[in-house]
């Protein structure tokens, strides 16, 4: 990589980067083995739907026409036309090119969500239940982050897990609070 774009070193330069809010490709995440300590398997499965692959060949002649207006062209602004290494063997500029080269650049934003869905008990895919979450506050709090998300959002997961623990907080008083009388 650091090869291909030397020629942009030290020069002005700008990058469009194509976001797929959301995807339709689906990862997983599995054991390993059953030592506890051992990592997990991580598998993201970028690209696996065809439709997110088409995105980017879309979303990346749509760049290009960006760069074809009267505005860019003003400023110098132009394609990068050094042929992606792994891609050499396609047209520049084809629905080709753009494929292979999605397929070497395309990753995560590293918001993964989904990993903990939650759902009431007649959600046989759902891992936090209603009652755990309330009853067990004080073990759940530590587990509210964006997995617990069943869908991608498209905004920042964090809001989310804030607007997740928040609940769960007044969730947890109010059952201190009818439990005791008080909240202490």
């Amino acid at each position: 990589m650091e090869e291909y774009y030397s020629d942009l070193f030290y020069n002005d330069s700008a990058a469009m980067v194509p976001t797929l809010l959301r995807p339709k490709s689906r990862g997983s995440i599995t054991v390993r083995s059953t030592d506890p300590f051992d990592q997990p398997n991580i598998d993201p499965n970028i690209l696996a739907d065809p439709e997110d692959l088409e995105f980017f060949v879309r979303a990346s002649r749509f760049c290009v026409e960006i760069l074809e207006t009267n505005a860019m062209k003003s400023v110098g602004a132009k394609l990068y036309a050094k042929p992606f290494p792994g891609c050499r063997h396609q047209e520049m500029g084809s629905d080709d090119y753009w494929r292979c080269y999605a397929r070497h650049l395309v990753s995560s934003f590293y918001h993964s969500v989904g990993t903990c869905k939650m759902a009431p008990d007649s959600d046989p895919m759902g891992i936090y239940k209603d009652e755990y979450i309330s009853i067990n506050f004080t073990l759940s709090i530590n587990k509210c982050e964006s997995s617990l998300e069943h869908f991608i959002n498209r905004k920042k997961v964090t809001q989310t897990s804030f607007w997740v623990v928040k609940v769960l907080f007044v969730n947890a008083l109010k059952a201190c609070l009818n439990n005791h009388g008080s909240y202490n």
